[in-house]
């Protein structure tokens, strides 16, 4: 006991040093640690973080392995075999990649993985295309649309080029990625084009989070909900609740062993509507049910679907990195707006950090009438999930409940929260 509080009292003289930008000596305690003997995940990706800073890539990829074989998240392979592909060691990176396609079916980070491991292996450029090609199928969005369309100008292949370049605007708009692709299309559309002589492929552009422009018309806005009400004693409250929580055990081994829990049925029709009774193609009605079983569909199906029924619209976005989630967020918003379900083109984003902090019914001017999107939703409180529950009830006025996190996490905490989980009706596997 007496091991364990030392080890907790030291985790937390790492961070305080951190925050007081002591990093060489952050690092001589992390050093010290028996990292395998750290229950908390926050601290391991910390210093994790502290590494890179540091470049100590092998010793990040030590923690990230170690993360790997607590948690077997997909999602964290994920983040494992991109630095193992930065690292260089590309039998390392496929025995991975081999691994992550074997854990799952094929998702848009699947073949986000597929193009870096192949573009790192010197693979030639028509087979780049090829993988790209195979993602657009899956779900389009604007770098690797814009990537794409510069393997084309590459290649040589022009009328493909000036294609995707016009399919860019027509998707997503405007912003600093749509510019790129109209200049590009100009360069290639000048009757004096030529190919480009260069062989090295640029990195893949990286979209501005912030832009309001997501997709073709009109535009959706994201905004930060970052008024919080004062609480001095905060800080203390969580020293307090670290040392209490240290004593229990790691979150993963409950995540092991879930309560099983009711499921969320499926949703019903109203049968006061007969025509909407007819059933939907078999492609829209795919689903992949997680091990706890909850339902997931495609991002294709749940629009599909969204259009033609009249569920009441919450989501779960599950998988997938941030800047991918709110690219797909703005998507399912002009969907909303079209179907009359919110009547602005807006997103307010907040985290479950934050929103485990505020009195979410206080929010609600901000909120109504478009949608609120939960970053790492698994880390919201029991509190704030009764909150949010509480809201949804209460609420005559249409506005649309958000949550994202890690696939795993995500799966779990849905199965902990059966009530929640009942409301949010589509649930995408990104």
């Amino acid at each position: 006991m007496a091991k364990r509080r030392e080890r907790v009292r030291r985790c937390r003289q790492i961070r305080e040093l951190i925050q007081e930008n002591k990093y060489t000596k952050a690092l001589e305690l992390i050093d010290e640690l028996p990292l395998e003997e750290v229950g908390s995940l926050d601290d391991l990706y910390l210093y994790a973080e502290m590494y890179e800073k540091a470049e100590h890539m092998d010793k990040k990829k030590q923690i990230y392995y170690m993360i790997y074989e607590r948690t077997k998240s997909r999602h964290v392979l994920n983040k494992l075999l991109r630095l193992v592909i930065r690292m260089g060691d590309m039998e390392e990176a496929k025995e991975l990649y081999f691994t992550y396609e074997m854990q799952g079916k094929a998702t848009l980070d699947t073949y986000e993985l597929r193009y870096l491991v192949a573009k790192a292996e010197g693979e030639p450029r028509s087979r780049l295309i090829e993988i790209l090609e195979e993602l657009k199928r899956e779900e389009y969005t604007e770098e690797w649309g814009f990537q794409l369309a510069r393997l084309y100008e590459l290649e040589g292949m022009r009328d493909k080029c000036i294609a995707e370049c016009k399919r860019l605007q027509l998707w997503f708009g405007e912003g600093k990625i749509v510019d790129k692709a109209v200049a590009l299309q100009k360069q290639c559309e000048d009757p004096a084009w030529e190919p480009p002589s260069e062989e090295e492929i640029p990195e893949p552009e990286e979209p501005d989070l912030q832009e309001m422009a997501a997709y073709a018309a009109p535009a959706v806005a994201v905004t930060e909900m970052e008024e919080l009400p004062e609480n001095p004693s905060f800080d203390e409250q969580e020293t307090e609740r670290e040392e209490i929580l240290s004593e229990l055990p790691p979150v993963t081994e409950a995540v092991s062993k879930p309560v099983v829990v009711k499921k969320a049925e499926p949703a019903k029709r109203p049968e006061s509507k007969p025509e909407q009774k007819t059933e939907l193609p078999e492609e829209e009605e795919s689903e992949d049910i997680s091990q706890r079983g909850i339902r997931y569909r495609t991002l294709k199906s749940v629009i599909r679907r969204l259009r033609r029924s009249e569920d009441k619209p919450h989501f779960v976005f599950a998988g997938g990195e941030e800047r991918i989630t709110l690219a797909v967020a703005k998507r399912v918003t002009k969907e909303l707006n079209q179907g009359g379900y919110v009547v602005t083109h807006s997103i307010a984003k907040i985290s479950a950090e934050k929103l485990n902090q505020i009195d979410l019914a206080s929010q609600m001017d901000k909120i109504r009438g478009g949608c609120m999107l939960v970053l790492s939703a698994p880390e919201m409180s029991e509190k704030a999930v009764r909150d949010l529950l509480e809201v949804v009830k209460n609420e005559e006025e249409k506005f649309v409940v958000m949550l994202s996190g890690p696939f795993d996490e995500m799966d779990c905490f849905l199965e902990i929260y059966p009530e929640l989980s009942d409301i949010l009706t589509y649930k995408v596997r990104m």
